[in-house]
């Protein structure tokens, strides 16, 4: 009988033999030695801190992941070690992107009760703090998009921690 047709621009053999290839080049990495795995997941659990608030953990997690990526004896354990880093840059970045639209949306009320300090003439009897609803309703709206874009970075950074995690668990290097 004859065989099946490939699907057009599927190579069966080229798959198979680049598989085989990358199972060559993994098995011939050496295998990290126990202290880079124990450094490994201390950054992994300083990096965890960072998702109950703390500040210092992550910094000091992403001190040990700058000086063990290049490693001579890290094997896998360098992808984990980028992994890390680049969750921390990325994260870092997305806070600071969603903290600043939290605070420009304070934009709105200032100007009006700067636009009422003007028209005031620094009389301070005659001052009073008013703003539009209309301005209220902007600045909890944009408010809340930050909030909301802070909450989807936590929720990230913990899935990238525990992805990590989990494929240093079962000794496979980080993507």
């Amino acid at each position: 009988m004859r065989a099946a047709a490939s699907p057009p621009g599927y190579d069966l053999r080229r798959f198979l033999e680049l598989e085989r290839m990358t199972a060559e080049a993994f098995a011939a990495e050496t295998e990290p030695s126990s202290t880079e795995y124990s450094t490994i997941w201390v950054a992994y659990v300083l990096a965890a801190t960072g998702v109950l608030g703390f500040v210092f953990g992550p910094l000091v997690a992403l001190i040990i992941n700058y000086v063990r990526h290049d490693a001579e004896d890290a094997g896998f354990i360098a992808t984990h070690h980028r992994w890390l880093i680049r969750t921390f840059w990325w994260s870092f970045g997305l806070y600071l992107l969603f903290l600043a639209v939290i605070l420009a949306s304070a934009w709105p009320i200032l100007s009006d009760v700067l636009t009422d300090v003007i028209a005031s003439g620094g009389n301070a009897r005659e001052f009073s703090i008013g703003f539009d609803w209309d301005s209220l309703f902007a600045t909890l709206g944009v408010a809340m998009a930050g909030g909301v874009g802070i909450f989807c970075i936590w929720i990230w950074n913990i899935y990238r921690i525990l992805r990590g995690a989990y494929l240093l668990g079962d000794r496979r290097p980080a993507p």
